[in-house]
């Protein structure tokens, strides 16, 4: 039980798909949270769930592609405070060869780009919190990844 004052923490994962200098972000549909802003595949930890097997499932079940469980990269796991709770956020990344064929899950996301870091930070449109992962991780920097 919580103590009063002290927020509920969440679990959750974002992974940066990577390939040729260039990551993968999502649109959310307008009826989602922050409707119409651009982020990383993400999701929350589910209960019984590690984090390795939370971004893999994100990944699969809202770009249709399962990471191979090798290709998985640890970078770094960020505490994001917010009025009435806490993420631990717990960021990957996957190198990829090429491209994957993006297919969106319709109730999710509506659109997909490819972005360098720097595109990505510049943009006025990102999810809250997508420019603190892009700070922390040294991705705001970069134009080829």
């Amino acid at each position: 039980m919580l103590s009063t004052g002290e927020k509920p923490k969440i679990k959750a994962v974002g992974c940066l798909l990577e390939c040729g200098g260039k990551f993968l972000i999502l649109q959310r549909c307008p009826k989602k949270n922050q409707g119409g802003k651009w982020g990383l595949p993400a999701g929350r930890v589910e209960k019984g769930e590690d984090e390795n097997d939370a971004i893999i499932r994100e990944v699969q079940e809202e770009v249709g592609f399962l990471i191979p469980p090798e290709k998985l990269e640890f970078l770094k796991k960020l505490e994001v405070a917010y009025i009435d709770r806490i993420i631990d956020f717990f960021v990957y990344r996957v190198k990829l060869e090429e491209r994957i064929e993006v297919v969106l899950e319709s109730q999710e996301h509506q659109a997909y780009t490819w972005v360098t870091g720097k595109e990505c930070y510049a943009r006025d449109d990102l999810i809250n919190g997508v420019r603190g992962v892009l700070e922390k991780t040294g991705y705001m920097f970069t134009d080829a990844v």
